[in-house]
């Protein structure tokens, strides 16, 4: 990406600048949406869309996104990093994971393809989840149900809580792996060595 102001070149899988005035400067890290338009468009009815035009065509068929190995949701904790290739979510769609200390839900909709990362710390207790219906996942300690892409509590002793949503990118997992090369990838929810 290139910043107007300045002209200066950024890494968004870095989420820095790598060359120009602004070299070393990072980015705050926004939660972002990735899923598919059905999805979008079910939970945003009124949406619109902005058509940019593109210099160079891809072809983005469907055929493109049925190897799941080659996408990765990667994140950061206190400073390590982590992926999960969707091939993986789509095994595990709900994953109890315990990084660097931090009790973390890994949530991926298969439906939608949207991936989630929440806190799995709610009022000074730490929440284990299982699935429950489609796009539902079920707490273990009260019986909850939640939307597993939105992390809110739909039903139960909890409805109305809503669990912190931590950023992370989707992204291809070879470029994920080359710019951090130290991330370790999720491939159940046994923790991680580190």
């Amino acid at each position: 990406m290139i910043d107007l102001e300045t002209k200066s070149l950024w890494s968004h899988i870095l989420g820095k600048c790598v060359h120009g005035d602004l070299k070393g400067e990072k980015l705050n890290q926004l939660i972002a949406d990735t899923k598919t338009w059905k999805a979008w468009r079910s939970e945003h009815p009124d949406t619109t869309v902005l058509n940019l035009s593109r210099h160079k065509t891809l072809d983005y068929s469907r055929d493109f996104y049925r190897q799941p190995e080659r996408f990765a949701y990667g994140f950061v904790v206190q400073g390590k990093h982590f992926h999960a290739t969707f091939a993986t979510l789509r095994k595990s769609p709900v994953q109890n994971l315990t990084l660097e200390e931090q009790p973390l839900l890994l949530t991926f909709d298969p439906e939608s393809t949207a991936a989630r990362l929440f806190s799995r710390r709610l009022d000074d207790r730490d929440l284990i989840f299982v699935a429950a219906d489609t796009g539902l996942i079920r707490d273990e300690q009260t019986g909850s149900l939640w939307n597993c892409t939105q992390g809110v509590a739909v039903d139960g002793p909890l409805k109305g809580k809503q669990l912190d949503h931590e950023p992370a990118i989707i992204t291809f997992t070879h470029k994920w792996t080359l710019f951090h090369s130290d991330s370790k990838q999720i491939v159940s929810e046994e923790k991680p060595n580190g």
